[in-house]
């Protein structure tokens, strides 16, 4: 676990992670408030829990790619057309889980930037909640 965010966690299962953040996030974010800080913890950590998976599925396909491409080119190692079935299918599947995390990644960056370009501009500025007003501190 992070100590700067306690939601970026088991970096060594970021696909898993991903989805059960994705799981407590809404689907969107309404256009009329900004992000709570535990929001924005969250939305970051999904956003490095994409690359970071994204990045393992990257290099574990080319690594595959170099294995097969060293099998096929070794006499003594002639792969059986159901294994080559087998791993095609993997890559393919692969593939997709790829491209789904590139646009998770993606969407997530987005309603991050949009929710920064928001707070700027709000009211409730902080954070943790909008600031108190004069009469509400006592100061009327």
């Amino acid at each position: 676990m992070s100590a700067a965010n306690p939601h970026l966690q088991n970096v060594e299962r970021a696909p898993y992670e991903l989805g059960s953040l994705l799981r407590q996030l809404p689907s969107h974010f309404p256009v009329d408030r900004v992000m709570s800080s535990d929001e924005r913890q969250m939305v970051t950590a999904a956003i490095k829990h994409a690359f970071n998976a994204n990045y393992m599925l990257m290099g574990g396909i080319e690594a595959i790619g170099h294995l097969l491409f060293s099998a096929a080119n070794n006499s003594e190692f002639p792969p059986s057309a159901s294994v080559l079935e087998h791993l095609g299918g993997l890559i393919k599947h692969i593939a997709v889980e790829a491209q789904f995390l590139q646009e998770e990644q993606a969407n997530l960056q987005s309603d991050l930037d949009t929710d920064e370009r928001r707070a700027v501009t709000s009211p409730m500025r902080r954070k943790d909640g909008p600031k108190p007003s004069a009469e509400s501190a006592g100061e009327a």
